[in-house]
């Protein structure tokens, strides 16, 4: 029937060339298609089809013979347009096959000018066609819906059979498995659901709930070996439930024409158009013609209700049928593979002939894999079977690799599943045993869970950020390939950006963490001033780190590079909270961080693990200045090993004036090196008129929000004691300060400072902003009489060396240290005569702990400011 239908259509082409014919031959299907009879609905579909593809195929021909184009090239119908079910609101689904590189090639050019940039192929043709090129490689990674459509991939024009070859190549390089999973899965989602409300009338998606229900069985026997789902056609036993669907295709054409076309799809790639209403239901009549009486009508109308019901119901039987089928015959994860797929779940088929240790870890951990890389459960019948007993005989073997290798599914899941086996995981991670069940800070504090349960939270939220990460990076349309020079740094994005071996370093850091026996965990355990379970809450196995891990690299399957990092980052767990400490990250912290690191892929490592970690204990919500700390070492660091960023050269690019650029730059590197950068627009029109006009333009607070944090930004003009100014200010509206940062332009007499609010000051509001700008105006708060009202600094004082030329002062006090901020920055200012440019201020087992940094006189000692500090204070 098609090879008569084919010549038919190049005949009419020949006679009136590919517009007219084409009109000509859609005007009489359309005719059909108003027509009573409702047994063509094959016929009708596929002459529609037929008469598309010839005059594509035509058109295309005449462009390949003009081109001089000499590779092999072809264009083929895909899904519907391949099954030759094209109905008149229905994609037109064709692709573009080269055995070329399809990047800049000109014959794919010259095609999609017409095709997709202009409307040629319309006027020529009559139809809009916006066919996607591919190329012979690209066929091995077709996966989901584009594997689905490929499925029914049919030649429209192909001189070389470059449309079979491709056939072969995805048949030898598609997972048969995924695919029945991912029918499956919208079955389960969406279709069965679409299959149990067969009855309703106010919404019936003939697309989705009716054609697509049937195609679910269809795609499932056809994705055993990739064969077209015309030739599963052919092997139906039973032909009702095929012309079940057929009667579906031929409504769906009268409701389309009903509707009107062309029609658009929906964002979602949907038709409104195949969606019938209440209405539609008794519409039917229509095609009887105006001569028919209300009686017949009504009849007709009762009778195509009935045969779609009846279809409804049928083509859902059959595909609950087909997969349940298969299930219950067990589907094969791999043509020789052990693991099989049944209605219970995943099980191993030949784990009953495993004799050793080692046979029964492989069969075990096999099993655990494939769950978590196809997202399927494991049948619970293997409790008793693959993993009976398994904490008596579960050892190391190159499966436990391949599962933190794994890009699909959830370690995290996996762990959870093996966690029902006491001393399974003991096995694989020596110590481990001791740890789950073990008491820390944390576990005390929150008295909710124990520490296995922790551990598996920080690995999913790890895989959070790499799964969130990678879809910001598809959006993002100017990724340069480094997350660290973006404008704001995000673990998200971080954590994608770690190749396999670093990121399963990362997973099984976070792991093992607290198992091998560090230096530090010995100095922890000698401290007898804390608590039992703060000193042995670590080290759990008593094996030291430099051993712990070379198991792994033997027989686990993990390369010696990601063992070596691994180390570092249990060595090295601590680094990032204890260099930002101090909340000062200078030029020559940020060298002896880079050091430690030693590489950019470690120093994205250890920012990822830490912030996987710490996401929800000790984290940003509860002390947001220290993680800004964290992010601006960390992106400091990152720029040592990427030095050709200038980021002073990069604002003047940013619509900064000449004026504000030169006070912007006068700043100095550590601003445009760090974090603050990003709020020069907030201030920079502002600083040129504090510049200009000193004696006209007042001071500038802004509240600024970070993260979880707030900050408060000052751009004033410079004078020694702005910092003390600033926080007695704030110190009387009762904000409490958690760090704060303060640069200077010297050359304009101008600074630009930063006072990051601690978690649980008071609001923050118009009235403070306008009297923070008052105080600094006035200088309040920094006069010889103001001491009289200064908190008592009834603590312990230490000034020592920090840079050359600079001290810091350090206090600590049994208690909060409320208004002990203002105090030490008003003596620094009035005592010793320094030029603060960086403070802290943060509790920890009861203690209250300050630092403040700052620049003498030169004519003051340390001797000198000790000796001052020690009797005045």
């Amino acid at each position: 029937m098609i090879a008569e239908l084919e010549a038919q259509v190049r005949q009419a082409i020949a006679k009136h060339g590919l517009r007219e014919a084409f009109q000509r031959l859609i005007a009489g299907n359309d005719r059909l298609i108003r027509q009573p009879e409702l047994e063509n609905g094959r016929a009708l579909v596929t002459a529609r089809s037929v008469i598309h593809r010839e005059v594509a195929a035509a058109w295309v021909t005449e462009q390949h013979r003009t081109s001089g184009y000499d590779k092999p090239f072809a264009l083929v119908a895909l899904g519907g347009t391949g099954r030759a079910e094209v109905t008149p609101c229905s994609d037109l689904d064709f692709a573009l096959l080269f055995d070329d590189d399809i990047e800049e090639n000109p014959f794919l050019a010259q095609l999609q000018a017409q095709l997709l940039h202009s409307d040629r192929f319309l006027e020529a043709c009559g139809f809009k066609c916006e066919p996607l090129p591919f190329n012979l490689d690209d066929a091995a990674g077709l996966t989901d819906k584009q594997l689905n459509s490929f499925v029914d991939l049919q030649p429209v024009y192909d001189p070389t059979g470059l449309a079979r070859r491709f056939r072969e190549r995805i048949r030898g390089t598609y997972d048969p498995f995924q695919h029945f999973l991912y029918v499956r899965r919208f079955w389960k989602d969406h279709w069965e659901k679409a299959a149990g409300e067969s009855e309703r009338l106010d919404r019936f998606d003939i697309k989705n709930d009716g054609l697509r229900v049937f195609l679910a069985g269809i795609w499932t026997l056809a994705g055993k070996q990739f064969r077209p789902g015309v030739e599963i056609y052919r092997t139906l036993d039973d032909p009702r439930a095929l012309q079940a669907y057929e009667f579906l295709l031929r409504i769906r054409m009268f409701i389309h024409l009903r509707r009107g076309c062309p029609c658009r799809p929906a964002p979602d790639g949907n038709h409104p158009e195949d969606v019938l209403t209440f209405e539609d239901f008794t519409s039917f009549g229509e095609l009887l013609g105006p001569e028919a009486d209300e009686r017949t009508r009504f009849e007709f109308d009762n009778d195509v209700r009935s045969r779609l019901l009846d279809a409804r119901r049928r083509v859902a039987r059959f595909t609950r049928a087909v997969i349940q089928q298969e299930l219950k015959q067990g589907r094969q994860v791999g043509p020789d593979s052990p693991l099989v797929y049944g209605v219970g779940g995943l099980y191993h088929a030949t784990s009953p002939k495993c004799r050793t240790p080692r046979e029964k870890s492989r069969a075990a951990l096999l099993l655990l894999w494939a769950a978590q890389r196809y997202g399927v459960p494991i049948d619970p019948c293997e409790l008793q079977a693959t993993f009976r007993n398994a904490g008596d005989w579960l050892t190391l073997v190159p499966e436990l690799g391949s599962l933190f290798h794994e890009t699909e599914g959830s370690l995290a899941d996996s762990f959870t599943f093996l966690s029902q086996f006491d001393g399974a995981e003991d096995c694989l991670f020596p110590g481990y045993r001791r740890f789950e069940s073990s008491l820390d800070g944390r576990v005390m504090e929150e008295k909710q869970r124990l520490r296995g349960a922790i551990e598996r939270r920080k690995i999913q939220i790890l895989e959070g950020y790499v799964r969130e990460g990678a879809a910001m990076l598809a959006r993002s349309t100017s990724a340069s390939g480094s997350g660290a020079l973006a404008e704001e740094v995000r673990a998200e994005v971080e954590a994608a950006l770690l190749d396999l071996d670093h990121l399963a370093a990362v997973k099984l850091a976070l792991k093992t963490k607290r198992l091998p026996l560090t230096p530090a965990d010995r100095k922890v355990r000698e401290d007898a001033t804390r608590p039992l379970y703060e000193r042995f809450s670590t080290g759990m196995s008593e094996v030291d780190l430099d051993s712990y891990y070379a198991p792994y690299a033997e027989e686990a399957d993990f390369n010696p590079e990601t063992i070596r990092l691994t180390e570092f980052l249990i060595a090295n767990r601590r680094a990032f909270r204890e260099h930002a400490r101090e909340r000062v990250v200078d030029k020559q912290r940020v060298e002896d961080f880079a050091r430690l690191c030693g590489s950019e892929d470690r120093l994205r490592s250890l920012f990822v693990f830490t912030c996987a970690d710490r996401a929800e204990w000790e984290c940003e919500t509860d002390d947001p200045a220290r993680w800004f700390t964290i992010r601006e070492l960390y992106e400091k660091t990152m720029r040592e090993f990427r030095p050709g960023v200038d980021l002073r050269r990069a604002i003047e690019t940013a619509g900064y004036s000449p004026e504000q650029l030169a006070i912007l730059r006068d700043f100095g590197e550590d601003f445009f090196a760090g974090v603050y950068r990003r709020y020069a627009n907030r201030f920079g029109a502002h600083l040129v008129r504090l510049y200009e006009q000193p004696q006209d333009t007042g001071p500038k607070v802004s509240v600024l929000r970070h993260g979880k944090g707030l900050i408060i930004g000052v751009a004033a003009s410079d004078f020694r004691g702005l910092a003390a100014s600033v926080s007695g200010a704030l110190w009387h509206h009762r904000v409490n300060l958690a760090q704060a940062h303060f640069f200077s332009a010297m050359n304009h007499g101008l600074a630009l400072d930063f006072f990051h609010v601690a978690p649980g000051s008071s609001p923050l509001g118009m009235e403070l902003q306008k009297d923070l700008e008052n105080a600094i105006r006035e200088r309040r708060h920094i006069a010889e009489a103001d001491e009289a009202n200064l908190s008592e600094l009834a603590g312990r004082s230490t000034v020592r060396p920090w840079r050359p030329g600079q001290y810091c002062l350090n206090f600590e006090i049994d208690r909060d240290t409320g208004g002990l901020v203002y105090a030490l920055t008003y003596k620094i200012f009035r005592h010793l005569g320094g030029n603060i440019f960086a403070l802290s201020a943060h509790a920890g087992r009861g203690q209250g702990y300050i630092d403040v940094f700052f620049a003498p006189p030169a004519e003051l000692s340390l001797e000198e400011a000790r000796r001052i500090v020690r009797e005045r204070w």
